[in-house]
């Protein structure tokens, strides 16, 4: 398993959304943690794009700096504790790895104070170190049973847990969004047209990966053009079938385009979405 834990810092409320919309652009399992940390299980995305996952973690930072101005602290390991830990170790705006490999995290976990422990109180801290465990290696150093003698069963089995870069719990993913939606914001206002198409495909296969993640397929398609004077450009088609083909969603995104007004300009992003979906991902 892959998770990045993502500190979004002081956003306010319809900023933080946007950011989960965004990483729900590479996986579908995104748990928001509100006011200001999101969740991403992005095991499907680190097999399918070929990537690490502290690549695919500055890609989202690098979008979320472009897009909204927001400076991403994240941290990326194999599970949500090691992942959460990694982020607060890392320098702000920055992306801090651990590698699940059990002697890596041991090496990363190891040094740190108790009291940044994940899933430990400050008074379960306080307990460890009173009794000469101030730090993470020395408490998986420990016993189980000493640990329990100290902090009761539950509390003593989630410092040893967690001492040792075990976490059961997994991203649960939030309500499945009604949408899936990938999109590109350019540079420059006045995009000419061919331009958004060049694009399409880029989407498509984007939107594609959404769809094969949440295991849907998509029966109606949006194309969304916004242009510089705030207005935009609508158009919606229904498919033949259900699908997740990227080479499909592509054809019907340029049939949409092509359906646009003829020689708009002033264009400043372009959005496709999957608006209407079936079942199981139809490749």
């Amino acid at each position: 398993m892959s998770v990045l834990y993502i500190r979004c810092g002081a956003v306010d409320r319809a900023t933080y959304a946007a950011l989960a919309e965004l990483v729900g652009q590479f996986t579908p399992l995104v748990e928001t943690a509100p006011p200001d940390v999101i969740l991403a299980d992005i095991s499907a995305a680190v097999r399918y794009l070929d990537r690490l996952p502290e690549q695919l973690a500055l890609m989202i930072g690098t979008r979320a700096t472009a897009m909204y101005d927001v400076h991403l602290t994240i941290g990326a390991a194999g599970n949500r504790a090691v992942a959460a830990m990694a982020a607060a170790a890392a320098r702000p705006g920055r992306v801090r790895a651990v590698d699940a490999d059990p002697e890596a995290v041991a090496d990363f976990l190891g040094p740190r104070p108790v009291a940044e422990l994940h899933g430990i109180d400050e008074a379960a801290a306080t307990a460890l170190a009173r009794h000469g465990l101030p730090t993470v290696g020395q408490v998986a150093a420990t016993p189980l049973p000493v640990l329990q003698a100290l902090l009761g069963p539950a509390g003593g089995l989630t410092a040893w847990e967690r001492a040792h870069g075990i976490d059961p719990h997994r991203v649960s993913a939030d309500t499945p969004p009604k949408s899936l939606t990938a999109d590109r914001l350019f540079s420059a206002y006045g995009t000419h047209p061919d331009a958004v198409r060049r694009t399409l495909p880029l989407l498509a296969d984007s939107l594609a990966r959404q769809l094969h993640g949440s295991g849907r397929s998509a029966l109606t398609l949006a194309l969304t053009v916004s242009l510089s004077g705030g207005s935009s450009l609508d158009r919606t088609r229904t498919l033949a079938a259900p699908t997740a083909h990227p080479a499909v969603l592509s054809d019907a995104a340029h049939a949409m385009c092509d359906a646009l007004a003829p020689g708009v300009t002033g264009i400043r992003a372009v959005a496709l979405s999957a608006v209407r979906f079936a079942g199981a991902a139809v490749r």
